[in-house]
């Protein structure tokens, strides 16, 4: 072996010595771990999507006869579509996992949460309504009262969540959350 490839050889083992040594005694900051989720455009996109069938739902139903009878039936077939429509979105967020977000697993709890505290209120409701009875004087005034069911701290929760800073600009990009936007205006 000549000279000359016995240095590069101790001269290369010297680099990878010295690069492998450096490796460990650098101060170098870590990068601040990226969320991993799902992507927040998909995931707002469900959500707005969600709100959409919901209100898709409820103006596709047919205008009841203004009977009390007509009045029950459309109540109730609004609170199907309705819990359906909540029920759908809840386990269609739960398949797509939290939003790529700092703090993804909380927003998530609470959309889930939402929908599905949504859901039951609207279930809890609709029995109530199928209860009544159509020749009861109080009829329309009980009906009206179950009309649109409280929905309470969820509705809160709710309004933290589409202000959430990193969750702002896929409201801004997400196409459904732009038909729902255009639908609440008119």
């Amino acid at each position: 072996m000549s000279s000359a490839r016995r240095r590069v050889g101790v001269v290369g083992l010297l680099a990878l010595g010295l690069a492998l040594g450096g490796c460990g005694s650098a101060d170098v900051k870590a990068k601040p771990a990226v969320p991993r989720g799902a992507d927040p455009v998909a995931w707002v996109g469900l959500f707005c999507g969600g709100l959409g069938d919901v209100i898709a739902g409820a103006s596709s139903i047919p205008k009841s006869p203004p009977t009390p009878q007509g009045q029950k039936d459309g109540l109730l077939n609004l609170a199907d579509i309705t819990q359906q429509a909540f029920s759908n979105t809840a386990q269609k967020l739960t398949q797509l996992g939290p939003p790529g977000i700092t703090d993804g697993k909380r927003v998530q709890d609470t959309a889930v949460g939402f929908f599905t505290t949504a859901a039951a209120t609207v279930g809890s409701q609709r029995v109530k309504v199928a209860g009544l009875d159509v020749k009861d004087p109080d009829f329309a005034q009980k009906a009206n009262t179950l009309a649109a069911p409280d929905l309470g701290p969820a509705g809160t929760q709710m309004q933290g969540l589409t202000s959430n800073q990193e969750l702002a600009p896929a409201f801004g990009k997400a196409p459904e959350c732009q038909r729902l936007g255009a639908t609440a205006a008119h």
